[in-house]
């Protein structure tokens, strides 16, 4: 229950003109993706779109920190025995 609070506020600081919360926004992501694991996936497109954000960034951590947490999502992804992309 608290994921539909914790995702959406997280993912806005993707945002963020200043590269420290963008990157401290990606590492609260992989930590809670790490614990929630398939719970994020209904959250995929929203992720995916902040992934795309945070790799074109111009600050090395940031984009550091984005692959970390692409590597996380694609491995909750291969673990999930049904992953529908549509929903």
């Amino acid at each position: 229950p608290y994921l539909n609070h914790l995702i959406p506020q997280v993912l806005e600081c993707f945002d963020d003109p200043e590269s420290r919360v963008c990157y401290y926004a990606c590492e609260s992501l992989y930590n809670i993706s790490k614990v929630a694991r398939t719970n994020v996936l209904r959250f995929f497109n929203q992720i995916f779109d902040g992934l795309c954000k945070l790799f074109a960034h111009v600050d090395v951590d940031v984009k550091n920190g984005a692959n970390l947490l692409d590597r996380l999502i694609k491995d909750i992804v291969t673990e999930t025995e049904m992953f529908d992309i549509e929903s």
